[in-house]
């Protein structure tokens, strides 16, 4: 368990864990290795504290090194500083909806939301707005008002970056490495991480295991999104390295708020795992489908923030572009057909018009 009076640092994978070790206790700081909160939602199970006046600095030398640092959390402080920072505007609607402020005044004591807290939530109908601002407002305290971006490389023929250049046999040019390496390099000179490879309906990756890791960069964070379970998901994970497989989910639109809420719980209480999990919003543009699926997509991922503290929520594009966050901090990038700079570019103007800006690891040549 961590002390009250540290810092937790959470990381995206072991491998950025691991260099961040090596690299402070290097540079003297005193450290301990703790579990990673549960509500973290990533793999590498472990964590760092240091001593909480050293957060900052530690997190800040970490990001000088190219090493991504997903959270720094403050257990003891960190309810109470989301909530001071909320906009004067925002507290004084507050009073107006007030299961949102019950609601609030818990989370801002620390007290576990329970299921009917999260319906009441999804029940909240013309309190949505005001849900959202207040995840926001949660998420900006604990990452800092950063976003991180997760650039997707389609290889279903979608909108993506794709490498499908039609071929006789209808499979697409898939074996152009060349392709894939020079969108993976251009994402490791900006300091960008995140990878989504989008099957659609595709049953596998159009490589063997050992091109991709060689197409790879070192630091990269590669996630599957695929329609269903892909075939040998075991060898995507042991061999390809993927470090996640999400399956599409198109039952949202279906579910009534009870059943929208036990899911919201299970991702909850239960760590993601490699295959299959830790998937709950849509988040390609093509499965968001019309302002009423939009609008319960948005108080979906507000209570997830609410509930989940910390965790990297994915924001699909079609909110982020009309400035819509909602407490999603994993922004998905899927129009980056005219080159990662240009749609990189364009989210960094978005979410500055919102106080935000994009988190990055130090780009190399």
């Amino acid at each position: 368990m961590a002390g009250k009076k540290e810092a937790i640092l959470v990381f995206p994978s072991t491998h950025h864990m691991l260099l961040a070790e090596a690299l402070l206790r290097d540079e003297g700081f005193r450290l301990r290795l703790v579990p990673a909160p549960p509500q973290a939602g990533e793999l590498c199970t472990t964590a760092i504290a240091v001593p909480a006046s050293d957060g900052g600095k530690a997190a800040s030398l970490l990001e000088e090194r190219a090493v991504l640092v997903k959270a720094v959390l403050f257990p003891e402080e960190a309810g109470m500083e989301a909530f001071g920072i909320l906009p004067a505007e925002l507290a004084a609607d507050l009073p107006r909806t007030p299961g949102l402020e019950e609601i609030m005044r818990r989370v801002a004591r620390k007290e576990g939301l329970g299921r009917e807290d999260v319906v009441a939530l999804l029940e909240m109908g013309g309190g949505a707005g005001l849900l959202c601002r207040a995840a926001e407002a949660l998420a900006g305290a604990l990452t800092g008002r950063q976003a991180v971006p997760a650039v997707v490389l389609d290889l279903s023929g979608g909108r993506g970056m794709g490498i499908e250049e039609k071929t006789p046999e209808g499979r697409g040019n898939g074996r152009d490495l060349g392709r894939l390496r020079e969108l993976v390099a251009e994402m490791s000179s900006r300091g960008l991480v995140y990878l989504i490879l989008s099957l659609g309906e595709r049953e596998e990756l159009p490589w063997s295991a050992e091109e991709f890791r060689g197409a790879m960069r070192e630091g990269i964070v590669t996630v599957v999104h695929a329609d269903r379970l892909p075939l040998r998901s075991g060898e995507l994970v042991r061999d390809f390295r993927i470090r996640q497989i999400l399956l599409r989910r198109d039952d949202l639109r279906r579910m009534n708020p009870g059943e929208l809420a036990d899911e919201v719980m299970f991702l909850r209480d239960n760590r993601p795992g490699p295959v299959g999990s830790g998937n709950l919003l849509p988040i390609l543009s093509r499965d968001v489908k019309g302002e009423e699926e939009t609008s319960k997509i948005r108080s979906a991922l507000a209570a997830l923030r609410l509930v989940m503290g910390g965790s990297f929520l994915p924001l699909p594009e079609p909110l982020w572009r009309r400035g819509e966050l909602c407490g999603g901090n994993l922004l998905i990038m899927e129009s980056v057909s005219e080159g990662v700079g240009k749609a990189l570019a364009e989210a960094e103007y978005i979410l500055a018009t919102k106080g935000w800006s994009i988190r990055k690891a130090k780009g190399t040549a």
